[in-house]
């Protein structure tokens, strides 16, 4: 069971986003503490998922997840970095390819080196997410290749995460009214009981 924390943090938009105020969080708990991310988020940059995964694992925090409806992209990089997790049963995880993102006016130079980056990063991201939910690398490809949401039970089914308790509503028990006798069975079942009586 996760150990409670009071520093809950919150990655609630694009990744790059909330970087600051959680990478400041996790700065303020001490080595080896604990913390509490909240996500919903659908991701963003792959630097800043990297980033707030890179300070939880050098300080050794114990980090919990909560998913509370979606988590993709980037957002996995962090969600992969905490120690345990909790996901809503609705919730989805989107995986899919790292996306291409240039300034038209580079040189050829610059778009050589980009493109040798994007490869690097991309590849340090997969390694990233295999080691640490754990999911096999060809498991994690295909996902990847399929563009594939995967639903929140077949994370709990692997053993990634455990569902989030949800209870239900209240049900307030509503005692059943007593069968409505006829009149004419009253008055003869009255009338035995007399005759017994009598």
């Amino acid at each position: 069971m996760a150990t409670k924390s009071k520093e809950h943090l919150l990655l609630l938009e694009d990744v790059e986003k909330c970087e600051r105020d959680i990478i400041a969080g996790l700065l303020a708990v001490p080595d080896g503490g604990h913390a509490t991310i909240v996500i919903n988020s659908g991701g963003g940059s792959v630097y800043a998922g990297l980033g707030i995964g890179t300070v939880i694992r050098h300080k050794r925090l114990h980090c919990h997840a909560i998913v509370l409806a979606d988590c993709s992209s980037s957002a996995l990089l962090v969600f992969a970095a905490c120690e345990t997790r909790e996901i809503a049963p609705h919730a989805s995880f989107l995986f899919h390819p790292m996306q291409w993102s240039s300034d038209d006016r580079s040189r050829v130079n610059g778009a050589k080196s980009w493109s040798e980056e994007f490869t690097r990063v991309c590849t340090a991201s997969e390694e990233w997410m295999s080691e640490l939910l754990p999911i096999p690398m060809t498991t994690l490809r295909r996902w990847i290749n399929q563009e594939r949401y995967v639903k929140a039970h077949e994370l709990i089914d692997r053993g990634i995460a455990s569902p989030l308790a949800l209870p239900g509503p209240k049900v307030v028990s509503v005692p059943r009214p007593a069968a409505r006798r006829s009149s004419k069975a009253a008055t003869s079942r009255s009338s035995a009981k007399i005759r017994r009586v009598g």
